[in-house]
């Protein structure tokens, strides 16, 4: 790609998702750790994937980055961005993070996947006992 249009695509998904930057130019280093994720997402959402496979999402980052990755995941899964739904698979160790955005929830324990259940049916305490190798 041609510098000029790197730079515009940069500049794309900076006003897309709103990465508080002082331009195209700055590094992603310099960026706070809420920009930093969502510069991440905004490389995969570049290559117009339709699965996206996201770990950790919002670890570390700051409330307000949270609530803006939290919408930008929904807008993403729901199609409501103006491209077609992408699925979207999240591992997390917040609970509540799992609880508030997922359809499904399948919790791993000691390398084994269990089957993934509505998010109606799961609680905090009862992701923990699977978790942990209890039964649920």
């Amino acid at each position: 790609m041609s510098p000029r249009r790197l730079a515009a695509a940069a500049g794309h998904w900076i006003g897309q998702l709103g990465i508080k930057t002082a331009g195209p130019h700055q590094t992603v280093a310099a960026l706070s750790g809420g920009n930093q994720q969502k510069v991440a997402l905004a490389r995969l959402l570049h290559q117009r994937v339709d699965i996206l496979l996201l770990d950790e999402p919002t670890r570390g980052i700051d409330v307000a980055s949270k609530q803006h990755i939290y919408g930008l995941i929904d807008r993403l899964a729901s199609g409501s961005d103006g491209s077609a739904p992408r699925a979207i698979l999240v591992v997390s160790s917040y609970f509540p993070e799992l609880l508030g955005m997922c359809d499904r929830i399948a919790v791993m324990h000691r390398g084994r996947l269990g089957p993934p259940r509505p998010t109606r049916e799961w609680t905090q305490h009862l992701l923990m006992t699977e978790a942990v190798g209890g039964t649920a």
